[in-house]
């Protein structure tokens, strides 16, 4: 068995190494977003620009390889320690674990391309592989140390990308579960505790960060300027009456006008390129976002107000219409975005699937505790909620979704190594 693992990590290792060459030919890519994250600007969530900080004081004018280099390396490490957690548990084998970390650098390889992406999923998507391996790791042997372990991790991937907070519920999902079995509550008050606090703890760097750096104790002020843009999408001209502070409704207005001339509002949208208006909200999401919504708030906001001033207040403006404007438009805002989340999953018939899989591997987990149902629900569980929240305030883009890609291979790979299991003791 020796042997045969060696002859795995070598397999494995290559891979390491063909991925590290292939990223290294990629040029760096910049997006619209990247120099945010270089210049810390206050709209960016410090984790990924205290990286990047971090990079550049260290290697200086070479910060760019040093960053492509830093992120294949963690990645790389990242795939071998949740590999190393599904062999060590026994669920996967040297065969099929060799297949898996091949699924698991996909990302780099491929599409994306992410090591080479000056984003924040460079780190996030190898910071939620570690997390996801511990959480694996507690819900097999049951060990809370792994939960502890995986704090610092969850809350630095927070303060780099908040979708991820779907972890907490799911991580106090399975200490309700573990507890449930054992009968003691009581031995877990203190994880517990601590998740449920950690969203608090995070806000708090958050704030603390915007203070030191931008001298404002407030949260990354971005939040209300993607909610509202699904609300703005599917508003009418009468929802200028929910509003009674004057600055709000003359934003409302003038925000609202701007996307009907524009064919940006669901009641008025250009089809000729996008077949739906589901489809133009998400491929024009961030021309929604930063166009007339952005354009117009930024307007009406005083105009004595630095720069850093403005994004908070129209933060603050746009967080404070979102609720109203989603009670009075739910029917249109509501069917936007399940069509967000259908095609975040893929398309109706992968929703189905991944259903199909989580509940039924819940089912014969509640008839059985076997480890392989607890791998394909868990997984299928973190694949259906990160799409869900990421369709409440953004545009389900794969760049958001792809996290969870391989949630399908890892399903077949369990249960192929189940099967092979069974036939070699029969």
């Amino acid at each position: 068995m020796k042997w045969i693992q060696q002859k795995s990590n070598v397999a494995i290792g290559i891979l390491f190494l063909i991925t590290f060459v292939v990223v290294l030919n990629y040029p760096v890519a910049f997006f619209p977003d990247s120099q945010g994250y270089i210049d810390m600007h206050i709209i960016r969530t410090p984790g990924y620009p205290l990286f990047l900080q971090l990079i550049q004081t260290i290697f200086g004018d070479y910060y760019e390889t040093a960053t492509v280099i830093v992120q294949i390396l963690f990645g790389c490490f990242s795939v071998y320690y949740f590999i190393d957690k599904l062999r060590s548990n026994k669920i996967l084998n040297e065969f099929f674990s060799v297949c898996f970390a091949f699924t698991l650098l996909l990302p780099f390889l491929a599409g994306l391309k992410i090591a080479n992406n000056i984003l924040t999923e460079s780190i996030s998507y190898s910071l939620y592989l570690i997390i996801v391996a511990k959480f694996i790791s507690f819900f097999i042997n049951k060990q809370v140390k792994e939960l502890y372990y995986s704090l610092p991790i969850l809350a630095f991937l927070l303060i780099t990308r908040y979708q991820f907070v779907y972890l907490i519920p799911i991580a106090l999902g399975l200490i309700y579960w573990i507890s449930y079995q054992q009968k003691s509550f009581k031995k877990h008050i203190v994880i517990i505790t601590l998740f449920i606090t950690l969203p608090l703890i995070t806000s708090l760097i958050d704030r603390t960060y915007h203070k030191v750096v931008h001298g404002h104790f407030v949260s990354t002020p971005w939040t209300g300027m993607n909610m509202i843009t699904a609300p703005f999408f599917v508003s009418d001209a009468e929802d200028e009456a929910l509003f009674e502070d004057p600055i709000e409704k003359a934003f409302f207005h003038n925000t609202h006008d701007d996307l009907l001339n524009e064919l940006m509002n669901i009641n008025n949208v250009d089809l000729t390129v996008f077949p739906t208006p589901t489809q133009f909200y998400i491929g024009r999401f961030a021309d929604i976002t930063m166009g007339p919504i952005y354009r117009n708030g930024d307007a009406v906001l005083d105009a004595s107000l630095t720069k850093h001033e403005k994004f908070i207040e129209l933060d603050n403006m746009t967080s404070n219409m979102v609720k109203p404007l989603i009670w009075d438009n739910f029917s249109k805002w509501k069917r936007i975005y399940i069509q967000n989340a259908i095609h975040g999953f893929g398309g109706i018939k992968n929703v189905m699937l991944y259903v199909l899989i989580a509940l039924s591997s819940l089912f014969f987990l509640w008839k059985r505790d076997q480890i392989e149902y607890k791998i394909v629900g868990l997984s299928s569980l973190l694949l259906i909620a990160n799409v869900l929240i990421v369709a409440i305030g953004m545009h389900a883009v794969i760049r958001f979704t792809f996290y969870n890609d391989w949630v399908i291979f890892l399903t077949i790979f369990v249960l192929l190594n189940s099967l092979n299991k069974k036939l070699y003791e029969s």
